[in-house]
């Protein structure tokens, strides 16, 4: 539900933002594409796993949701001002992106992740170019800009590993019994067991 609620927050609040705030920042090189370091970030989170009756592997139906959430967000993109470009180049671009990342495993060490984004968000900037250069008439040095792609790998591999590294909770109803806690438990259990309120009566009766 989380990730549900996450991904509907990138595709109405990220695309703002990119235009608001990231594009007028003054970085050397370009600007990093915060669209799709999110879609990257959440594309392999909503995979569904064993615990919600999903394939604890690579599976479609994960494939599928990273798939629409990125073309969702790319499309949000897209059409956000100045909407200068052709309609749609976007979409397809992390609609890819967002089927890859969610294909690949989620349960991985914080290095493996990284680098899988990394790997996506290059592949998925090298795309973007070239469909800019052909489709807009960008001239290439501009639609293959090395700085705005680095920035966003750079930012795509970093928030991959912090989803990599924070902690997972527990479920719940499995919570472990140490011997100190179940003879604990079991005193306390008795002894308040014990403890009936109309135990004094009965006894004088």
């Amino acid at each position: 539900m989380k990730a549900i609620v996450l991904s509907v927050l990138v595709v109405l609040v990220a695309p703002v933002l990119q235009v608001a705030v990231v594009n007028g920042l003054s970085l050397p090189g370009g600007h990093p594409d915060i669209v799709l370091v999110a879609v990257i970030a959440l594309a392999p989170r909503l995979r569904p796993g064993p615990e919600a009756g999903g394939l604890p592997e690579r599976g479609a139906a994960g494939g599928g949701a990273g798939a629409f959430l990125g073309f969702a967000a790319g499309l949000a993109a897209d059409i956000a001002p100045p909407a200068d470009h052709t309609i749609g180049r976007l979409a397809l671009v992390m609609c890819l992106a967002g089927w890859v990342c969610a294909r690949a495993a989620a349960d991985g060490t914080a290095g493996r992740r990284a680098t899988v984004a990394a790997v996506v968000a290059l592949g998925a900037a090298l795309a973007g170019g070239v469909l800019a250069a052909l489709l807009d008439g960008t001239p290439w040095g501009a639609a293959l800009a090395p700085g705005a792609a680095a920035w966003t790998v750079g930012l795509a591999a970093v928030v991959a590993a912090a989803f990599a590294l924070r902690p997972r909770r527990r479920p719940f109803g499995r919570v472990p019994r140490s011997r100190g806690g179940s003879r604990g438990g079991s005193r306390g259990g008795s002894r308040g067991g014990s403890r009936d309120p109309y135990a004094r009566g009965r006894r004088l009766a």
